[in-house]
């Protein structure tokens, strides 16, 4: 039971010092997608100011036409005006004349309007389209670097945890269990304890319990807490 607790205490400080590895190997990708999530976001506003800056040039070129129009209408009814033969017509064709002028200036009052509205929006999207862009490159920039770090923590964290398959082999696989049980709720689930106290929970630990801990003869945990206690004496001597 000795070798299998001084493995068991092993496995724990291995397992500790890949948690900062872990921990990081999750949170870059995380990390990653969120970046890319908000690039996405302003590609999606970036192609809908685009449709609303399509839509609104489309509007402003039928107004141009609808002028362009009024403006031969207003022409023709002047032409008639001046070829008028008696007072119906005249006044007809000063009616279609009136019509025209006045159809002319809602036009042009609208045209006005949007030419104010497609000034806006073209800023907006110069905006948006600088933002798209920095936004982008930063992703990029963030996904090499990431891309070698993902690497670099991948070996640093094969090396603080090579010889963990074997240490395991050592374990039962019941303890192992336990083990992987208190992980999900501690990051120290072996304390190891020299002085009668858990360092986990700082709890005075009974002293039959410490005493039977000290031989070693089997797996105890802190009443208190739970975690797995392990006499430090029995971890020194063992190298």
């Amino acid at each position: 039971m000795r070798e299998e607790l001084v493995a068991l205490s092993k496995l724990a400080a291995m397992d500790a010092a890949a948690v900062n590895y872990d921990q990081e190997l999750k949170d870059t990708p995380a990390r990653l997608e969120s970046m890319a999530a908000d690039v996405a976001v302003l590609e999606t506003l970036l192609a809908r100011e685009r449709a609303q800056l399509d839509e609104a040039e489309g509007l402003r070129k039928r107004l141009a036409e609808a002028i362009h129009e009024r403006v031969e209408g207003l022409a023709r009814g002047r032409s008639k005006l001046a070829q008028a033969q008696n007072t119906k017509e005249s006044d007809a064709g000063q009616r279609e004349v009136d019509s025209f002028r006045r159809s002319i200036r809602e036009k042009e009052g609208e045209l006005g309007a949007t030419d104010d509205a497609l000034a806006a929006k073209r800023a907006a999207m110069a905006q948006r389209e600088i933002q798209f862009a920095e936004a982008r490159e930063i992703l990029s920039s963030e996904e090499t670097k990431s891309g070698t770090r993902l690497v670099e923590l991948r070996v640093e964290r094969e090396k603080v945890t090579s010889g963990r398959d074997e240490l395991l082999k050592r374990i039962s696989v019941s303890n192992v269990k336990r083990y992987e049980r208190l992980r999900t709720k501690y990051m120290d689930a072996v304390v190891v304890v020299g002085d009668g106290s858990c360092p986990g929970c700082r709890m005075a630990l009974p002293a039959q319990l410490f005493i039977n801990m000290q031989r070693g003869e089997e797996l105890t945990d802190c009443p208190q807490c739970r975690r797995i206690v392990i006499y430090r004496a029995l971890v020194e001597s063992a190298g």
